[in-house]
């Protein structure tokens, strides 16, 4: 059987006293290895380096990242690479050493088996009953998901793609494990991640060639009455891209043709 992961480079075993395992101390990043190669690399590296300095992790320096992923993914088959950097091994108790190094873990998966018809019709999305609370550490995806882990215990059957998560105050702030734009008109707005979200890259890219077709962003608070009164519903990860999302609640729409442009700027942005 081939290997699946790697430590610090290397096989082996992880020890219990990693803080990862221990309390959750670190973060991590998903992201699809194409041709031996990371799609959207310089933004993911970008996320992961701004995600330790958040928890004050000296980040991994990116040719180590990307000397791991060139050993571990050797077939030109497309898999799904995840890293998790932790603070490091420490004794029991929150507190830890000054000199403390951290630990990269990488982990090699399949790739998800899309069904071609969600690309073609959309999606349905599960409004969960789990609200977010507001964190310090708001945009930083570190590996306490509990909230989401609740979340995605709500429903059990294969119907949904995805479940919208909200706030206490009942506004829309991303999926559980995706983030969430509606379009009206051509304006398309995407929850702003102030004290609550995850700032995914491919929500970042969305961003980013929105304007190239034809599309204006704005980043707002708005609650799920207004998505529902959307033209269109739209998810976005690193895996699959970007969704239509074709029904929520009993509120259904019609297919468009943004989640196929998207995608296809997607593309070309590859590297």
């Amino acid at each position: 059987m081939s290997k699946q992961f790697l430590i610090n480079g290397k096989f082996q075993h992880i020890s219990p006293f990693d803080r990862a395992f221990q309390y959750g101390d670190g973060i991590f990043r998903t992201f699809v290895v194409e041709n031996k190669k990371p799609r959207h690399w310089k933004y993911h590296y970008k996320k992961i380096a701004q995600d330790c300095l958040a928890i004050k992790i000296k980040p991994p320096k990116e040719k180590e990242l990307l000397s791991d992923i060139a050993f571990l993914f050797r077939s030109n088959k497309k898999a799904v690479g995840k890293f998790i950097i932790s603070r490091g091994l420490s004794e029991r108790g929150y507190k830890f050493n000054k000199d403390i190094v951290h630990n990269r873990f990488l982990i090699k998966t399949k790739m998800p088996s899309y069904p071609k018809a969600i690309f073609r019709s959309g999606v349905n999305l599960y409004v969960c009953k789990h609200k977010l609370n507001p964190t310090v550490l708001s945009g930083v995806k570190h590996l306490n998901r509990l909230e989401n882990i609740m979340a995605r215990q709500e429903w059990k059957s294969d119907q949904y793609a995805d479940g919208i998560l909200l706030d206490s105050d009942g506004n829309v702030i991303e999926c559980i494990s995706s983030n969430i734009f509606m379009r009206i008109g051509k304006v398309i707005y995407t929850p702003r991640i102030s004290d609550i979200g995850i700032k995914g890259v491919t929500r970042e890219l969305i961003i980013k060639i929105s304007s190239q077709l034809g599309f204006k962003v704005k980043e707002a608070i708005f609650s799920l009455n207004k998505l529902l009164e959307a033209d269109e519903v739209l998810i976005t990860n690193s895996l699959f891209g970007v969704l239509q999302v074709k029904k929520i609640k009993n509120i259904s729409w019609k297919h468009q043709d943004s989640a196929s442009l998207f995608n296809q700027s997607l593309e070309s942005l590859n590297t």
